[in-house]
């Protein structure tokens, strides 16, 4: 009876899809795999193979026509996995080869010179001067602004994003709209401490994509 409440309960919470690509899945035949740091439940013929890891508790997920790695480290060292759009931005990436932000950024030391940066959507106006921007970075000095368009690379595009913030971690998850073509993915940071962990696979089939956005709805972190 235990086991049955908690496969009902699975089953509530994986049929709640999030992802509006996802395809409901049965997980009653679904297998628990414990290990340290973490635990989550395998669709069958899923299995765990461990690797050898030296400052991390590495690992692979097994599927029959995949894989996935995943890697836990009390000291931040799993993968971030690809950045958001938003993670992006806060990079300052975008600046790299612009003249106009490299004399900013030298300016912005001087006493007497303050440079305010805002970030926003083009306009109709700028989105016809700057075709491919995605943004637009208004940076304000005493005397004038200048507009820089921002373009967000290829690959983010590719990809869909979910990131919610939980009790004790920040969590990403990143999946291809193209299935088969992309990273998919999820990315655990702990909002106290150093402690991070990631589990992701690249070029996953559709039936595999969609098995494992439902995986990873069942991982729990272990917080000792």
């Amino acid at each position: 009876m235990k086991k049955f409440l908690i496969f009902a309960l699975l089953s509530i919470l994986l049929f709640s899809c999030e992802h509006s690509s996802e395809k409901q899945v049965n997980i009653s035949t679904w297998h628990l795999l414990s290990l340290n740091g973490f635990k989550l439940w395998l669709p069958p013929n899923w299995h765990f193979q461990q690797e050898q890891g030296i400052d991390s508790f590495v690992g692979r997920i097994i599927a029959p026509t995949d894989t996935l790695a995943f890697e836990i480290s009390s000291m931040g060292y799993a993968n971030h996995l690809l950045l958001s759009e938003q993670e992006y931005i806060k990079t300052n990436d975008w600046q790299r080869g612009c003249d106009f932000c490299d004399r900013e950024r030298t300016y912005s030391n001087a006493p007497n010179i303050k440079v305010k940066i805002s970030i926003h959507k083009p306009t109709a106006k700028q989105k016809s001067k700057f075709p491919k921007a995605d943004y637009i970075a208004d940076m304000l000095t005493k005397d004038s602004t200048v507009y820089i368009p921002i373009e967000i690379p290829a690959e983010i595009k590719d990809h869909n994003f979910n990131e919610e913030s939980k009790r004790d971690f920040i969590v990403k998850t990143v999946w291809p709209k193209n299935p088969s073509k992309g990273i998919t993915g999820i990315y655990y940071q702990s909002k106290s401490s150093t402690l991070n962990f990631q589990l992701s696979g690249s070029n996953l089939s559709k039936q595999d994509q969609d098995l494992a956005l439902q995986m990873f709805k069942t991982i729990v972190i272990k917080i000792k």
